[in-house]
């Protein structure tokens, strides 16, 4: 496509990126791009990847807890530009946020029934959206993968309308990046094997051969990944403790992210749960639609729906069965926009074929919801406003760490703490002030804790924002350890444990 051709066909889509651009400049402008515990294990690893590489986190361990995609898509763009991870993320999400709106502008323009109108609404909430623009203004993951998510479900229905092998392999070369960059890049994987195996257009020995090669492309390198952390960790994936949260809980909670991604329903989560299961279900009835009427099938509606779907069985499963952080709205942003496009796409095809009173009538509702939509994401974006513009983006680049006293006493008095020190946010006394301190034992798992006990003597950086439940408390080591000293200021405090009653805190 010629470049006038594709501006006088997504004009709208490049305006929404400029916006999007905009408020991620102004967001980040403060005090740079939010950083948070897994930014600090990214940018490390970048940075260790880019000048030795190395797989290994800021503490020289073997990097395990995250998949390697990320961080080696950082150290390649570090490597090309010259410029440090931390330099050039917030461009790089401005980049890859301006590519998310354009592949969804490139989505809706191909629908079966479309309509510019409905894409210029949708690609405006896309880039004043609160859970996207958190997303984007964070050194995450996420930004990266949702990218990917959405040049998937371009690269496979271009598939479906070739069926060549060749775009068979760009699509799963898509899936084994996103695989190796989020492990919920899986739900790629099974999304893609679903739509392949009920397309009703391919020979049976043709699909067979090509939900081999699908497989084996897609998973290649999170394999590759899995093997190398057995090898340097003895374990594939970190640590991974037994959920506390039952599915009631987690449902809970993805009512809760939900009711303030759509308005009307904040403080309303369990009519925000039973919104998202309608639509969840909704999903699942189309895809039976499409399953059985098969000329509706290789459409990006059926792909953008399975996805969806796929994604939002996948994390309330695994969030029931593996404990990790809370259902928020990072977590969920993968499923963001699949869902409003799920939610919302019907609205061409009923103002299509609806006659013309009916369709003012279902025309100005649509542009009431719109409204709201965007009166909504203001209220949002201004409250998060009010802090960023003084302290920054949430996070370890925020005022209220880069300004701690705490910080400051550690970074002052970093060369008198001999090994061991520990700290219950190591990542923030490495990434504030050059501390080398190792993690705390979690809680439930005996041998982390028998070695954490062993030590006779060791420095504890404590900092008071960076309490973590998984992890032994502070009453826990006062209860094993003596005392010996410490050193108390605004933000947190230095302890010192030891045998010996001398004390080597400077004051």
């Amino acid at each position: 496509m010629k470049l006038s051709a594709f501006v006088s066909k997504h004009w709208d889509a490049l305006i929404a990126s400029v916006v999007a651009s905009a408020f991620i400049y102004f967001y980040t402008r403060h005090s740079g791009i939010g950083v948070s515990p897994d930014s600090v294990n990214y940018e490390s690893a970048a940075t260790n990847i880019r000048d030795h590489f190395s797989f290994t986190d800021f503490n020289g361990l073997p990097l395990v807890d995250f998949p390697l995609g990320y961080p080696s898509f950082l150290a390649l763009i570090s490597r090309i530009t010259g410029a440090p991870v931390l330099q050039i993320v917030s461009v790089l999400n401005c980049i890859l946020f301006s590519g998310v709106i354009i592949l969804t502008s490139i989505i809706i323009s191909s629908y079966q029934r479309t309509s510019r109108v409905y894409k210029a609404c949708i690609l405006s909430l896309l880039a004043c959206s609160p859970c996207l623009l958190e997303v984007y203004s964070m050194l995450w993951s996420e930004t990266f993968f949702i990218f990917l998510i959405l040049l998937f479900v371009v690269a496979l229905h271009n598939y479906f309308r070739t069926h060549r092998t060749s775009d068979l392999i760009l699509t799963a070369s898509i899936v084994a990046i996103a695989f190796v960059t989020r492990y919920a890049g899986i739900t790629l994987l099974g999304a893609g094997l679903f739509l392949v195996f009920f397309n009703g257009e391919l020979a049976i020995a043709k699909k067979i051969k090509h939900l081999i090669l699908f497989t084996l492309t897609g998973s290649s390198l999170v394999i590759i990944n899995l093997v190398r952390n057995s090898r340097a960790a003895g374990h594939i994936t970190g640590v991974r403790e037994k959920a506390l949260r039952t599915l009631s809980d987690n449902l809970h909670q993805i009512g809760t992210t939900v009711s303030e991604w759509l308005p009307f329903l904040r403080g309303h989560e369990t009519l925000a749960a039973a919104v998202f299961l309608l639509i969840l279900l909704a999903g699942v009835c189309i895809l039976i639609y499409r399953l059985l009427q098969q000329q509706y099938f290789a459409s990006y509606e059926t792909i953008i729906t399975c996805f969806f779907v796929v994604y939002a069985f996948f994390i309330i499963l695994i969030a029931t069965i593996s404990r990790f952080e809370e259902l928020t709205s990072r977590l969920l942003s993968p499923l963001y926009i699949p869902m409003l496009l799920t939610g919302s796409s019907w609205v061409i095809g009923v103002l299509q074929r609806s006659y013309r009173a009916k369709r003012v009538v279902i025309a100005l509702v649509f542009l009431m919801v719109f409204a709201s939509f965007h009166y909504h994401h203001y209220q949002l974006n201004a409250e998060a406003w009010e802090g960023i513009k003084d302290a920054g983006v949430p996070g370890y680049t925020e005022d209220s760490w880069t300004q701690s006293p705490a910080v400051n006493y550690v970074k002052k008095n970093k060369a008198s703490f001999t090994p061991p020190v520990y700290a219950n946010a190591n990542d923030a006394a490495y990434f504030l002030a050059g501390v080398h301190a190792m993690a705390l034992p979690h809680k439930e798992i005996q041998q982390e804790i028998d070695v954490f006990l062993q030590h006779p003597s060791f420095y504890l950086i404590w900092f008071t924002d960076g309490e973590n439940a998984d992890l032994v408390s502070l009453d826990f080591i006062k209860q094993h350890k003596k005392q010996v000293s410490m050193e108390e200021m605004e933000g947190g405090a230095v302890y010192f444990f030891a045998d010996s009653a001398r004390s080597p805190l400077p004051r």
